[in-house]
């Protein structure tokens, strides 16, 4: 039996079962053929595919075109049709005012056309499509008028399934979904805007039973099965153009002249032989011209990082594209290309976050139809889905925020077969939380479309480029910000042959910029041709300390704890550091240290030889499961298939398959299945999360930059950081960070201050961009006209910079205006007086330049009202550490500063004495126990140094909820200490009393 016109969760907020449901449904009821046709979309072309291949099912490609009231199921025959499929669907998506009967006239070549249409049935007709009617659902009056044009015409009609969903039970989330598209409530949606059940997929025998009296229609979808032989687009590789009529001559011509620039000349052997490796085998691949569009793209811009496996090639060094000597570094080319690999290279190029959207405009520019974007399909997380759901039940905005905002972002869930209420009520964080009615109906109902797709956006960085038009290979549309994207996520991009090219944005790669900017403005000099960062003893040793909070990708807490323990800081370590630090190899990690600091070890096994010996005998990279793979025999193939599949959100079956191979493959070498078990285990421990030795490299080389700027030019670099807005860690925290490097904070000021921060020496000037509420044109504005002439007075500024209301209150409070009052005087309330009365002048006279009035005798301020104004308007303070507020409180608790803990004797440790800290929450991590209860790893800080804590599974149900306030917290618990690094265990957590401050 033959299933047309069916529609899966693809079909956008319509449809409500998944490509591998509906397959399996289509199975279970006795179909053997299904033609899966989404509204407007391919988007779920590689999943259907491939659930198809694992059910047994044979699949026909296809899509529902709609087009004001046209209905058309287009079904590609061949390779032809599919082209012609994507045509019509980037002009129903591209073409302003699309009209799909003219559309159809040059585009239906391979296609089958079926309609309910009368009209557009005519029209296929009179152009010679391969036409039929469409009888969807089942006979009845419309479809027998439609049966009897058909054959007025001499066409045939089929029946056609046009299936939204499984059974009736799927009736209420088809609502649901229609309600959260429409932005209605659910009392409120309009009927016409929902299905029947009858639009619920029937079985096999049901489907006969309803043609019984028509018969001739299912032997017409029959036929239709017949002629749609196409199985799968795949065609091959899909390389980038390039016009030279000899790329691969091309390429080794830039390649050597690149060597030349990396390398002393004469070229080393080992240089020469490499390249000669790398060129032969890229040749032969045929990816020069890919190599040579990376080139070209990157060729023009200053600053940029190569990473992912492409930084393992020689060539790609030699060329610019990667900054990372491959041969020094001893990095594995087969990682990234080898003879057997049959998916496409994969080379990710960073560039400064603010550089990243003009270069990609103009390689979309210079490429035209020729390039697109890939998409990411955006799907209903179990957060947003409660959300949703709770909005369309008519749930008041700040109930539902008080429910959600409690949700950690952890939060997932694989089995909610019976909705989240149960689950959600064991969360601490809702303790005590209203889930009565509806809210049992809303969590079950937000678990059933927890991970259908919404809506598509853009990939953070993915482009691809083809030698013909874009949409003779995949459907194109334009995303919401203009550009345009095809309809496959990368996995698609990959299954139909695209050869993606990842054009990203990092915000490092800014801080670097400005740092150096800032410090060649401030007078130093710095040649970054001859900057070797990595090779410098004190960034070795503050690496080596930990002491990397802003340094790109080595400043989370478990990167800096990580140092600690190992005590080492040079390139090759952080190399390593950065790729063993992932979910699932905690075990390893501690093996690792152990070794690492003189334990004993033996190789995996002696088959796998001294494969691992730089990695200590553990597998750190990714390659590493592929060169003990290939130790157990696998081809370097099949071994990178299983790297490859590890990473895969949809590996269970594949590795399965795998794993058996592994095992077998043991065996025949006789090894024993425990050690066989221990080397599988540890190939697992990657998950999919961790990177290729290349990747860690090119990252590294970006950490020693940042590591050496904050090492020698701290203002300057943090400057950069705050400036720039990415890290770890928040405003706050980076602020007192540069406090701890002996920095002083100098506040905004309107005739100092830039739009960002700047530093210099010993000081950091706060940059205008910290002030919350201060426009951007009015920041320019106060920078523009303070160097065309330094502001005099208050009523000066603020004709000059006309800043609003709230704007010129931020001001206040940001003390960018204390400049214009003497330190003995100094009152902001006397500024906001002016404030107000310039205001009153300038509307009583019309004019921006009244007269400076002598301002009245006001009370003393408040000094901690203000402290509280400054932390509202900044986020921090520019002259103390908060926690410096509740000094009275430390000392009348018993607490210790940070300094104090870290420095507390051995004893502390050995005998678990109990300890008392007041800090600052600065980040924080909630993870998962074995048990699936939460824990949490916590930054807290004070003006003397930071301190990781961990806050166990029933810690963490007890206090949590004390987590989300502002403001120090006491801790109480007992100091550990693992390999020279000191933790502190939170046992109690406790509200100190509100700061007070004598003396006004």
């Amino acid at each position: 039996m033959i299933a047309l016109g069916l529609h899966s969760h693809f079909s956008l907020m319509q449809g409500t079962a998944g490509p591998r449901a509906l397959c399996r449904d289509v199975r279970e009821k006795g179909y053997g053929t299904l033609a899966l046709t989404d509204t407007d979309n391919l988007y779920g072309l590689w999943p259907y595919l491939a659930a198809c291949e694992q059910e047994g099912i044979r699949p026909i490609i296809g899509s529902e075109i709609r087009a004001g009231s046209y209905r058309l199921f287009c079904l590609a025959k061949d390779l032809d049709g599919y082209r012609n499929l994507c045509r019509l669907l980037t002009a129903r998506h591209c073409e302003p005012g699309f009209d799909l009967a003219s559309s159809l006239s040059t585009r239906h070549s391979g296609l089958v056309c079926l309609t309910p249409d009368r009209d557009l049935l005519r029209h296929c007709r009179e152009i010679g499509a391969e036409t039929y009617a469409a009888i969807c659902g089942q006979p009845n009056q419309h479809n027998s008028e439609l049966r009897r044009l058909a054959r007025s015409l001499g066409l045939s009609a089929a029946a056609v399934q046009d299936s939204f969903f499984l059974s009736p039970d799927d009736a209420p989330v088809h609502r649901l979904l229609r309600a959260i598209d429409r932005n209605s409530s659910l009392c409120r949606l309009p009927q016409h805007e929902m299905l029947t059940m009858s639009s619920s997929f029937p079985a096999a025998d049901e489907w006969r039973q309803r043609f019984n009296l028509w018969p001739e229609c299912l032997s017409a979808a029959g036929r239709i099965a017949e002629r749609c032989a196409l199985r799968t687009p795949f065609a091959g590789l899909i390389m980038p153009p390039w016009p030279a009529e000899d790329p691969d001559a091309q390429l080794r011509t830039l390649a050597y002249a690149g060597a030349r620039n990396r390398y002393d000349t004469p070229l080393a052997p080992a240089v020469t032989a490499r390249l000669e490796h790398e060129l032969a085998i890229i040749a032969s691949m045929r990816f020069s011209s890919y190599f040579l569009v990376v080139h070209e793209i990157v060729g023009p811009v200053a600053r940029t990082c190569g990473r992912g496996s492409g930084a393992a090639s020689l060539v790609a060094y030699c060329l610019g594209i990667t900054n990372v000597c491959p041969i020094r570094h001893n990095l594995y080319f087969e990682r990234f290309l080898n003879p057997g690999r049959t998916d496409p290279p994969d080379i990710d190029i960073d560039f400064a976050w603010d550089e990243r959207d003009q270069i990609l405009a103009s390689v979309l520019n210079r490429f035209g139809c020729h390039a697109a974007m890939v998409a990411n399909h955006v799907t209903l997380q179990p957060r947003m889905a409660i959300r949703e759901t709770a909005k369309v039940f008519g749930i008041p905005g700040g109930e539902i925020s008080r429910i959600t905002k409690k949700i950690p972002w952890i939060w997932r869930t694989d089995t909610a077969e019976d909705g989240y209420l149960e689950q959600l009520q064991r969360l601490p964080q809702l303790r005590g939380a209203d889930l009565s009615d509806p809210w049992p109906e809303i969590l079950r109902l937000a678990a059933r479309i927890s991970g259908v797709p919404r809506c598509l956006s853009v990939h953070p960085g993915g482009v691809i480029i083809t030698p013909g038009p874009m949409c003779d290979h995949a459907p194109v549309q334009r995303a919401a910000k203009g550009v345009p994207i095809i309809q496959w996520e990368k996995d698609g991009a990959e299954e139909a042959g695209l050869v993606k090219i990842d054009l990203l944005g990092n915000r490092s790669l800014g801080v670097i910029r400005d740092a150096i900017d800032q410090v060649r403005r401030n007078g130093s000099t710095m040649d970054e041709r001859r900057w070797i960062p990595e090779d410098d003893p004190a960034t070795q040793d503050m690496v080596a300390r930990g002491r990397t909070m802003g340094c790109f990708y080595i400043e989370s807490p478990a990167t800096r704890l990580l140092q600690q323990r190992s005590r080492h800081g040079d390139f090759e370590h952080v190399v390593l550091h950065s790729s063993i630090i992932r979910p699932a190899a905690n075990e390893f990690i501690r093996e690792y240290l152990r070794r690492l600091h003189g334990g004993a070890w033996e190789p995996l096994h002696p088959l796998v030889g001294g494969v691992l010996d730089e990695t200590y005998g553990i597998m750190v990279y990714q390659e590493d499961v592929s060169r003990v793979a290939v130790a157990f025999g696998f081809s370097h193939a099949d071994a990178d298939r299983l790297r490859k599949i590890m990473s895969k959100k949809d590996k269970e079956r594949q590795l399965r398959d795998y794993r058996e191979r592994f095992f077998q493959a043991a065996a025949e070498r006789g090894v024993n299945k425990e050690a066989t078990g221990r080397i599988w285990a540890m190939m697992m421990s990657f998950d999919g999360y961790s990177f290729c030795k290349p990747h860690s490299a090119s990252y590294a080389r970006v950490s020693f930059q940042s590591a050496y700027l904050k090492a020698h030019y701290p203002a300057e670099f943090m400057a950069a950081v705050i400036s720039n807005q990415g890290g770890f860690y928040s405003t706050f925290a980076y602020v007192s960070e540069a406090r701890r490097l002996g920095l002083t904070i100098l506040r905004p000021d309107a005739n100092a201050s830039e739009v960002s921060w700047q530093g210099q020496g010993k000081y950091l000037r706060v940059g205008l961009m910290a002030v919350a509420g201060l426009g951007s044109a009015t920041a320019a504005r106060v920078v523009t006209e303070a160097r065309r002439r330094p502001f005099v007075s208050v009523f000066d500024f603020l004709g000059r910079v006309q800043p609003s209301v709230d704007e010129s209150e931020a001001l206040v409070h940001a003390g960018v205006l204390d400049g214009f009052q003497s330190i003995a005087t100094a009152n902001r309330g006397v500024l906001i007086w002016l404030l107000a009365s310039w205001r009153k002048s300038t509307k009583q006279t019309g004019s921006l330049f009244p007269l400076d009035p002598a301002p009245p005798r006001l009370p003393p301020e408040d000094r901690l009202q203000r402290l509280r104004n400054e932390y509202r308007v900044l986020g921090f303070l520019c002259e103390h550490h908060p926690v410096t507020l509740f000094a009275p409180q430390r000392r009348q608790a018993g607490a210790l500063t940070a300094r104090e803990l870290l420095s507390l004797p051995d004893r502390f440790i050995s005998q678990r004495r109990p300890v008392r800290f007041l800090g600052w929450l600065i980040t924080g991590k909630i993870v998962g126990t074995k048990k699936g209860d939460l824990m949490e790893f916590l930054s807290f800080e004070d003006e003397t140094n930071l301190v990781e804590c961990t806050l166990f599974a029933r810690e963490y149900e007890r206090y949590c909820h004390l987590l989300d306030r502002r403001g120090p917290l006491l801790l109480d618990g007992y100091l550990e200490e693992d390999f020279g690094a000191r933790t502190l265990t939170i046992q109690q957590i406790a509200v100190p009393p509100r700061a007070i401050i004598q003396g006004g």
